[in-house]
């Protein structure tokens, strides 16, 4: 089983606030990265497609439209510094309208998880693993499921061209950061 330490325990909490913050996005810095498909065969990215990147994972987040939700959330809590660390890691990044679903079926305003920073913490931990992993090598641990910060397994399938991750299909991958790789999922990773 492929394991990532705890150590960016804090990172996940800092997710874990960002994933339902509010809509203010006032990074002036913040430019799109381009995602790309370019294979690896090595257990990391390259360190050239994270020093090509746009910048690190809130950066580069913050120029994506369907990323507000968490970026403005990191922003509102201060946590810009702790995800703009040298990392490496790999988010599973559920989109605006991932949020939106989840949080409808539970019941809950923004506001609500917003309050419930244990909830949050533990929530957005399950979606980060301690390593840049493209989507060739998420691929490639069909048989080996991820163990995200929260202690989670992330079980892996592959279906021709879609991966799916603890069951969230990942809609588009491999948005390189400086610090990581961010891929963008279709459904939140309930714990």
């Amino acid at each position: 089983m492929r394991t990532r330490t705890p150590a960016a325990v804090v990172i996940v909490g800092a997710l874990a606030l960002a994933a339902c913050g509010s809509d203010d996005n006032s990074s002036d810095d913040a430019t799109p990265a381009a995602a790309t498909t370019e294979v690896m065969s090595d257990d990391e990215m390259s360190d050239d497609e994270m020093a090509d990147a746009e910048g690190d994972i809130v950066i580069v987040a913050a120029g994506r439209d369907d990323l507000t939700t968490l970026v403005a959330a990191i922003e509102a809590a201060g946590l810009t510094s702790t995800l703009s660390s040298d990392g490496p890691f790999t988010v599973f990044a559920p989109s605006n309208a991932a949020f939106e679903d989840y949080l409808g079926e539970m019941g809950m305003t923004v506001e609500d998880a917003l309050a419930d920073t244990t909830f949050l913490s533990t929530l957005l931990q399950g979606h980060v693993v301690e390593a840049a992993d493209d989507s060739s090598m998420v691929a490639g641990m069909v048989d080996n499921p991820f163990v995200s910060l929260a202690g989670t397994e992330l079980p892996v399938t592959v279906d021709g061209e879609t991966i799916t991750i603890g069951g969230a299909e990942i809609v588009d991958a491999d948005v390189f950061a400086t610090n990581g790789v961010i891929h963008v999922i279709d459904t939140v990773l309930a714990p």
